[in-house]
């Protein structure tokens, strides 16, 4: 009996060898500067990993370019598991190939995504100075021609700005600047700063600092009250159907082996649909979208996010 056990664990030695495991610190790549939505998010579920596996995440900032000069190094690194990235999904999904056609060297769908981390709708803020408060004022002064700048992190802050001025239909809205930063946070340091009147991100980065008095909202870009927030107007009371969302893939490089997806996966997914990631979520105005927990479901929700922003994205001059 005792050689029947031993011949059964020495069977068992070499598929416990085939689970793959990080044997080193992973670098997690991201695309923006430091507090951005997808260093947020991913904090939140990494901690949990960590602390569950042994696993150790070190960040590594690789902002510029609405986050492509990141994405052109990360498809270059090994495909072994010990670098990943969470990049954002307008800003690398939708806008890259339309934008920045001269320097992009991927295709975003040849990333291997492991899960969607969360969302979190836009925001328009001003400084606490400003004298438009609600997003029926804010389009007063487009149309009358005010001279407004808004400070943005990424393509689809970009796109929320875009889709007001064109739905308001204002001729002549060349006074309406927005000016590119490299990250949401880096962009709202201008706006509580007084140096720019406006900003657009993701709610989860601009409201801690409403709550400590040094921004404002004007409006949230969704069709729907964000839970918590209630009172906060949205903006498509004054631009019909502007909902946009910040939204942050986690992603291996293209050509990752399926073990080591499937190691991710099964470490991630459950952290993200954790009780205590989402009482941290909701606690920074995230929400978590199950049906986009798997390779096939970000490939999916990325299409559509293509079909529905692109046609946009191909109006717009991205410097301007």
């Amino acid at each position: 009996m005792l050689i029947k056990k031993l011949l059964i664990a020495a069977l068992l030695v070499p598929v416990m060898a085939l689970a793959w495991q990080p044997t080193r610190p992973v670098t997690v790549i991201f695309p923006n500067g430091p507090g951005a939505g997808n260093e947020i998010s991913f904090r939140i579920v990494a901690s949990i990993v960590e602390r569950e596996t042994g696993a150790k995440f070190n960040p590594e900032y690789r902002p510029g370019a609405d986050g492509n000069i990141a994405i052109n190094h990360f498809v270059t690194v090994p495909a072994d598991g010990h670098t990943i990235s969470v990049p954002a999904c307008q800003s690398n999904w939708v806008t890259p190939e339309i934008w920045y056609s001269n320097m992009v060297k991927y295709n975003p769908m040849d990333l291997e995504p492991v899960a969607n981390i969360a969302r979190s709708p836009l925001a328009f803020w001003a400084h606490p100075s400003s004298q438009i408060n609600t997003p029926d004022e804010l389009v007063a002064a487009i149309r009358n021609r005010q001279r407004l700048t808004v400070a943005i992190g990424g393509g689809g802050h970009k796109l929320a700005v875009e889709y007001l001025v064109d739905k308001v239909s204002v001729p002549g809205s060349d006074n309406l600047q927005t000016v590119m930063y490299k990250g949401p946070a880096q962009a709202l340091l201008d706006v509580m700063g007084g140096h720019v009147e406006f900003g657009v991100t993701p709610v989860a980065v601009g409201y801690p600092h409403v709550k400590a008095g040094k921004l404002k909202f004007i409006g949230i870009a969704d069709t729907r009250p964000l839970p918590g927030l209630e009172h906060i107007p949205l903006m498509s009371r004054a631009a019909s159907g502007l909902s946009i969302h910040g939204c942050w893939n986690m992603v291996l490089p293209p050509g990752t082996p399926p073990e080591i997806q499937a190691w991710y996966r099964d470490q991630f997914v459950p952290a993200i649909r954790s009780a205590e990631a989402g009482a941290k979520f909701r606690e920074n105005m995230m929400y978590i979208t199950p049906a986009e927990h798997s390779p096939a479901g970000v490939r999916a929700s990325m299409a559509r996010l293509q079909q529905t922003w692109q046609p946009i994205a191909r109006r717009i001059t991205p410097n301007n």
